[in-house]
């Protein structure tokens, strides 16, 4: 029965993983659309979105049994937050 619950889980939290990197996606590209990414309130939504995504990516990787799956997504999680920090400076900077 335990096993039946978390099996049911897993694909609600696959769900709401790619709608978040949906959501981060179509922020990223309305700011590039109307403001020419020169937005910064839509940069920060954006950046946020993309590393709750990259977290809870992470997060459900952790769960699945293959080595390769976790390791590639520790190195995407990191790579994603490193980027993220970095784009966080440059903002901070232009200003």
């Amino acid at each position: 029965m335990e096993d039946t619950i978390k099996m049911a889980k897993k694909p609600s939290i696959n769900r709401i993983s790619n709608t978040i990197n949906f959501v981060g996606i179509a922020v990223e590209g309305f700011n590039w659309y109307a403001y020419q990414s020169k937005n910064k309130k839509l940069l920060y939504a954006s950046m946020a979105i993309t590393s709750a995504g990259a977290v809870l990516d992470f997060y459900t990787a952790l769960k699945s049994p293959r080595k390769f799956v976790k390791v590639f997504s520790t190195f995407t999680a990191a790579s994603t937050l490193f980027t993220t920090a970095k784009r966080v400076q440059s903002i901070r900077k232009e200003a």
